[in-house]
């Protein structure tokens, strides 16, 4: 899991922070992100048990997230002391992120290169999304579409929450953020509505997703992954572009400009990260993707690094 950035990552497994057991475990490995939960999924007689269990597996060469509790609650300044002195704490996941000021407040209490993966969950945070993305300290935008669903009494299916699935992918995309994190499908052991679920994440934007089982990873890894005929098509143009002498070039009876270029790259960089067989490079083309600020604004770009 540790060699998927969480810029990169698509398969987020949330494991309860009071379960050391299920920490480390065969199935695990597939994630990308291992994240354990001091919130949710924690009974208050059990919070220090798993504070103590995240910190000690963070601490003895785990790596992970962490999602803490809000920065609305009082116990959110504990779970950050028990960890953030942790050499495996990856970042944190922030519940119920509603404004840039709370961002500003739990990348205070953190250490140079940590970040933070935003959790919009409510109305509020889903109209502040803009500010939240833009705000320094924000790595990703995540949606918790069971909590939003909730506060607004929405019990249709995934057309229902569509404006607010697209606000945080237009906010994302804005502030030069990968594409959100989708949140977990509401019945983990249905194979056939995680199916449906990925096709609409993914035909939104959204990069990556929240995961109850370990069983959904592949799924989900895959779906995330450059499609098999988007990879092949960035195959051609890369090569129709080392053949050409000019600027530009043919690929299925289209021209083919430096837009298309960049495009194929990203597709084939990404492909290499996930699986380097499977991007089927003949000769290295670029060096794997990586994060970059520009300038005083902090807006971060993708770039293609030689």
């Amino acid at each position: 899991m540790s060699r998927i950035s969480g810029v990169d990552a698509r398969t987020w497994l949330i494991v309860p922070g009071h379960r050391p057991d299920q920490f480390s475990t065969p199935e695990n490995q597939e994630a990308d992100a291992l994240l354990l939960d001091l919130a949710t999924s924690v009974a208050p007689e059990k919070r220090e048990p798993a504070r103590y269990a995240v910190a000690k597996y963070l601490s003895d060469g785990g790596n992970a997230w962490v999602r803490v509790n809000g920065s609305d609650t009082d116990l959110c300044s504990g779970d950050l002391r028990a960890v953030v002195a942790a050499p495996g704490l990856r970042g944190v996941v922030l519940p119920r992120t509603e404004s840039v000021d709370q961002i500003r407040a739990v990348k205070a209490q953190l250490r140079a290169g940590v970040m933070i993966v935003a959790l919009l969950e409510t109305a509020a945070g889903i109209e502040n999304a803009d500010d939240i993305a833009a705000a320094h300290g924000t790595l990703r935008l995540a949606f918790g579409s069971a909590g939003l669903g909730r506060e607004l009494g929405i019990t249709g299916g995934a057309a229902a929450l569509l404006y607010a699935r697209s606000r945080l992918v237009m906010a994302s995309c804005a502030a030069g953020l990968p594409g959100p994190i989708d949140g977990p499908s509401v019945d983990p052991d249905d194979i056939v509505g995680l199916g449906a679920d990925l096709r609409h994440s993914v035909t939104l934007g959204f990069t990556g997703k929240l995961c109850l089982r370990p069983r959904q990873l592949r799924m989900t890894n895959a779906a995330f992954a450059p499609a098999p005929s988007k990879l092949a098509w960035a195959r051609r143009v890369l090569a129709a572009t080392r053949r050409s002498s000019t600027s530009v070039a043919r690929v299925d009876g289209e021209m083919v400009g430096w837009q298309h270029i960049d495009a194929a790259q990203h597709t084939v960089a990404r492909a290499a990260l996930f699986d380097p067989a499977e991007a089927g490079l003949g000769e290295p083309l670029a060096c794997p993707l990586r994060w970059h600020r520009d300038g005083p604004s902090e807006r971060r770009t993708w770039r293609l690094d030689s």
